[in-house]
């Protein structure tokens, strides 16, 4: 053998290594040609069927997105009272603390959900001035793009005041009522 691997010229040799790259070439390939119709095999089998899938699930993903995109309260706030509150204690309005009732929902219209919040300042016997509880239900409106102020009620501070001097002490007693409206959508049905 050792006599035989010296008669091997340099000839020889690259005929062999050539030989054992292409046996191992030659099994590459054919793995690769089986995978590749492994994958065509599945590309007309699966792929209608999957896009279909992808197809609902998109759709139902756009429709929760939009449906979440109106129950947010500005600044991505979910909580609407949260959001009512941060409103009223932010220094452009300077309310202070203020109450807000559970909300009440009502189906007024089919598909569509309202949702009333009550809004009332903690102290109700103290007053605020005109221009602060306008800069509030401006600001709740303003940084929501569900929410509108939907009734205000306000009353002088000052007992007994006639109409003509209500503008000397401008202090108000006031309650306000927010309306949030949501679309209730289904979302498609699964295609089987």
């Amino acid at each position: 053998m050792k006599e035989q691997l010296k008669q091997l010229t340099l000839a020889r040799w690259i005929i062999i290594v050539s030989l054992v790259a292409s046996l191992g070439l030659g099994f590459y390939g054919y793995r690769l040609h089986s995978k590749r119709v492994e994958l065509e095999v599945a590309l007309q089998r699966d792929v209608p069927k999957l896009a279909t899938e992808m197809q609902t699930l998109a759709k139902q993903y756009s429709l929760l997105r939009n449906q979440s995109e109106h129950l947010t309260f500005g600044s991505g706030i979910a909580n609407p009272q949260t959001y009512i509150r941060n409103i009223a204690a932010s220094p452009d309005v300077m309310i202070g603390d203020t109450s807000v009732d559970p909300p009440s929902e009502n189906k007024i219209i089919e598909g569509v959900l309202d949702t009333r919040y009550g809004i009332k300042p903690s102290a109700r016997d103290r007053g605020y001035p005109r221009l602060n509880i306008a800069n509030f239900l401006f600001k709740l409106e303003s940084e929501s793009r569900g929410m509108r102020v939907t009734r205000l009620r306000m009353e002088p501070e000052a007992k007994n005041v006639k109409p003509e001097n209500v503008l000397e002490n401008d202090m108000w007693k006031w309650e306000a009522e927010v309306t949030t409206r949501t679309k209730i959508e289904k979302p498609p049905a699964k295609t089987p």
